[in-house]
């Protein structure tokens, strides 16, 4: 498979970090504004790594 713009994610697993985003963004009613923040925390929990800003956008959907 191939890795999202090098991160080392698969299509698949990248897939399951932005469900995993979006369903703790509901379930949790985190806030747009902390959306970043936990996306950030998500990614590095998952890749124990630090995303660039432009991997957090598209973690959110942006």
């Amino acid at each position: 498979m191939d890795d999202v713009e090098g991160a080392g994610f698969s299509a698949f697993e990248f897939d399951i970090l932005r469900e995993a985003f979006r369903k703790s963004v509901t379930e949790m009613r985190i806030a747009e504004e902390h959306w970043p923040e936990h996306a950030r925390r998500l990614y590095q929990e998952m890749s124990e790594g630090e995303p660039d800003e432009q991997m957090i956008a598209r973690i959110i959907g942006r």
